[in-house]
């Protein structure tokens, strides 16, 4: 089924996206056959469906990527947030050795939220801060997670800043849009990472002391890490800050 869904696919020329709306009768079956998703690739998205469907909950479905020149599976799972763990298992890879042209199953991109209220208060209290971001040190790293199990790298800002009484963005683009830029960095600023060059793609928590924590997708953990480690500085990007007088701005 996964070479003929594949082929229906670069025949059409449509690339899959999204998440579908569960109907009653729907069967897994069905819907991947309707949407030609491999269906292997679609429990491997959603694993809860695998206990059986119930009509209105979303599916997520997937995305197809063709390699280009020069890709790695590192390169395309940072494109698309998610991890060469997972990039592996929706294709079937035994090895990270990619061909030119090769069509893969990627996990669809994180829908961008709706505008969230700040309520920010005037200043971050650095111990209350660093208490409560490290209370979910070891926990794994999952793409589009918010915790409080498993988490993506906003997902995981967002959970932090919830308990400290701030509602945020939910994804690191909007995260890196919306929020005041910082040029002297303090406890609670948010640090920003580019590893392909091509905009903003991870995102951390600065404790200071030459420390940040994140959700991080390589080592699929939540972990301090020093922020002057030599290969963050060649990918840092800036940072941002949640600050009173970006209330409005964020409404």
């Amino acid at each position: 089924m996964k070479a003929f869904a594949l082929g229906v696919l670069l025949a059409l020329g449509g690339a899959l996206a999204g998440s579908y709306r569960v109907q009653p009768g729907d069967t897994l079956w069905r819907i991947a056959v309707s949407h030609d998703v491999d269906l292997t690739v679609l429990l491997l998205l959603n694993p809860e469906a695998a206990g059986g469907l119930k009509a209105g909950i979303e599916l997520r479905l997937p995305e197809r990527h063709r390699v280009a020149k020069g890709e790695t599976l590192w390169r395309i799972a940072r494109r698309y947030g998610t991890d060469v763990a997972t990039l592996k298992r929706l294709n079937g890879l035994s090895s990270s050795a990619l061909a030119v042209g090769q069509v893969l199953w990627v996990p669809p991109a994180p829908a961008a939220a709706p505008p969230a209220p700040a309520v920010a208060p005037a200043a971050v209290d650095p111990a209350r801060l660093e208490r409560i971001a490290s209370a979910y040190l070891g926990a794994p790293y999952r793409w589009g997670a918010t915790g409080p199990d498993a988490f993506d790298c906003s997902g995981y800002v967002g959970r932090v800043y919830g308990e400290l009484g701030v509602a945020l963005p939910r994804s690191t683009r909007d995260l890196w849009a919306r929020l005041e830029p910082a040029s002297d960095l303090r406890p609670g600023d948010l640090v920003f990472f580019s590893f392909g060059g091509r905009g903003v793609d991870h995102v951390g928590i600065y404790l200071g002391n030459d420390r940040f924590i994140h959700a991080n997708s390589v080592k699929n953990r939540v972990m301090i890490e020093r922020f002057s480690a030599p290969w963050y500085r060649k990918v840092y990007l800036g940072a941002r800050r949640v600050t009173p007088a970006k209330r409005t701005g964020l409404r």
